[in-house]
């Protein structure tokens, strides 16, 4: 379970990333008469996707196509400009104009206290007209802001809306937009009115695959990392990040982070579990453990012992049985080796480990907890038992 403290703020390590020029291709289109004539047409794209799926990589490379090529409307010497403003940094939508005015103007003062978002939006207007440009606005994470006062929000998108209807050639139309967000559910707290003079396009992405997200980080770990990584590890940071590159690179800075302070020459699965432990709501306690049946503890003792002694990331299926077999011997209750299947079961609904189809190997993987702690825990409360209890085991 990944948690919601994740940063979304990697801008340095999204250059390398594809596998989105289908939705690039979709956001130009949608653009296209705003793109060639800016300050004449307008247009509005709604972008849903989950947490690191590749919108904030598109919509930089937008932006930054916007600002290098200069775009100027030839008759009406209107010039475009692209915006982004993070609505997860914002309690209200006056805010939002404020910072979006001081992005034009950077010497623009006010007390947004005594403003409201309407008198912002008419500045914003006269301000774009004195400098005749046409803006996109990318509102990013709009549907935070929804949460926080849907109604404000209506407001906030008629307003700008308002702005680019009927105007005269001496008028440009000022304000496209860009909205971002998860799914569509905040739709549901709009008025949809606001959405019906002007055609919204929606361009849905989805999570990256483990494939992908393997050969993303396998492209900036060339360019970018000194440190030595096997495949299995780059392979296991894919598989944990569930498509979300966010994450994916939270783990890997934070594994070489880990790997350098320990003066390691390699990044080792066992770092990515302790960075991971660090990142996710998911934990194993002394207590869990604890509660476990015995043979669920042996189950996780020969994983985790497993994972100690190598630096691998994955353990075939296949072996696992002839390991428990030889834990089950260790601690003398061979009776407990005949539930291996449902012992394995209960452990992967339980999401401590799980099991993965890699080509036509199943695979099982620990991610949560270094190894080297969960063995440590599981022999000192397997130890307790035996001294509270010695025919137990």
């Amino acid at each position: 379970m990944i948690s919601n403290h994740v940063s979304n703020d990697f801008p340095e390590y999204l250059q390398d990333f594809r596998f989105r020029d289908y939705e690039f291709e979709d956001l130009l289109t949608s653009f296209r008469r705003v793109l060639t004539n800016p300050g004449e047409a307008i247009a509005r794209v709604i972008l849903i996707g989950p947490p690191g799926s590749g919108k904030t990589y598109v919509l930089n490379s937008f932006q930054s196509r916007i600002q290098k090529q200069r775009i100027i409307h030839p008759d009406l010497n209107v010039t475009l400009n692209c915006i982004t403003v993070n609505c997860l940094h914002h309690d209200s939508t006056k805010t939002v104009v404020f910072e979006i005015i001081q992005k034009i103007d950077p010497y623009f003062t006010a007390s947004v206290e005594d403003c409201q978002t309407a008198e912002l939006q008419y500045i914003l207007a006269d301000i774009l007209n004195e400098k005749r440009e046409a803006i996109i606005i990318i509102f990013d994470n709009i549907d935070s802001l929804v949460i926080k006062d849907p109604e404000e929000v209506n407001s906030l998108i008629y307003g700008f809306q308002r702005f680019s209807e009927g105007k005269t050639k001496d008028e440009p139309n000022l304000f496209s937009q860009i909205l971002v967000a998860q799914d569509l559910d905040f739709l549901t707290s709009l008025d949809r009115s606001v959405f019906r003079r002007v055609v919204t396009d929606v361009i849905p992405f989805e999570a990256y695959t483990a494939q992908q997200s393997y050969q993303l980080l396998k492209d900036y770990i060339k360019k970018k990392v000194r440190l030595k990584i096997s495949e299995d590890t780059i392979w296991f940071i894919s598989m944990i990040s569930q498509g979300n590159m966010h994450y994916a690179f939270e783990l890997l800075k934070g594994s070489q982070a880990y790997a350098q302070h320990h003066q390691h020459l390699a990044i080792l699965p066992e770092h990515v579990r302790n960075i991971n432990k660090r990142l996710t709501d998911f934990k194993i306690t002394k207590r869990m453990i604890k509660e476990l049946q015995l043979g669920e503890k042996l189950m996780l003792l020969t994983i985790a012992r497993r994972f100690k002694n190598n630096s691998k990331a994955f353990i075939n299926f296949l072996e696992l049985p002839s390991l428990f077999i030889s834990i089950c011997e260790e601690y003398d209750t061979m009776q407990t080796a005949k539930f291996f299947s449902e012992v394995l079961e209960r452990l992967e609904k339980s999401a401590i480990i799980s099991l993965n189809n890699i080509d036509k190997d199943v695979i099982l993987t620990l991610s949560e907890v270094p190894a080297i702690e969960l063995s440590t825990t599981i022999e000192k409360d397997l130890k307790a038992q035996r001294k509270e209890n010695p025919i137990y085991l």
